[in-house]
């Protein structure tokens, strides 16, 4: 028998939406919010959005965000 196949993260995501996400950008800063949405180029949509320290501790709260896909290093769903 052969292992299923892999999900996308396009797939991940899709299935994740209203979940809360981290978001770390290649610029090394981090996002966390509620994905609201998210398209074909990974150009994520997010509510209640807060920037994080380096340690992890709220430093801005920016509410609603669009971020570019392109600016996206990689996206953690919080459990």
């Amino acid at each position: 028998m052969s292992a299923p196949a892999p999900k996308l993260p396009l797939t991940i995501l899709r299935e994740n939406v209203t979940k809360k996400v981290r978001v770390h950008l290649k610029d090394g800063s981090k996002l966390e919010g509620t994905l609201l949405g998210l398209d074909e180029f990974m150009n994520l949509l997010l509510r209640d959005a807060v920037e994080l320290d380096h340690q992890g501790n709220p430093k801005i709260r920016w509410g609603l965000v669009l971020i570019r896909g392109n600016n996206v290093l990689w996206v953690e769903i919080q459990e």
